[in-house]
């Protein structure tokens, strides 16, 4: 059985509020004087915690809600 997210939940839009503060944190990192893997690191980080968001929106759930 496959778990379902409740989208629309305190928890959701909590951990929505952490993910997001994270990328800015990421990204103002980003911005400085760093090596090529520095950033490449920065940026795959950037990159999973932004398909983590994405998931609300891959969701049939959310779909119905949006239209």
């Amino acid at each position: 059985m496959k778990p379902e997210i409740d989208f629309a939940s305190a928890t959701w839009r909590a951990l929505v509020e952490i993910v997001e503060s994270r990328i800015d944190e990421l990204r103002r990192k980003n911005d400085g004087d760093l090596s090529i893997e520095r950033t490449s690191h920065l940026r795959g980080g950037i990159a999973e915690l932004k398909q983590l968001l994405a998931i609300a929106k891959k969701s049939p759930a959310t779909a119905t809600d949006e239209d």
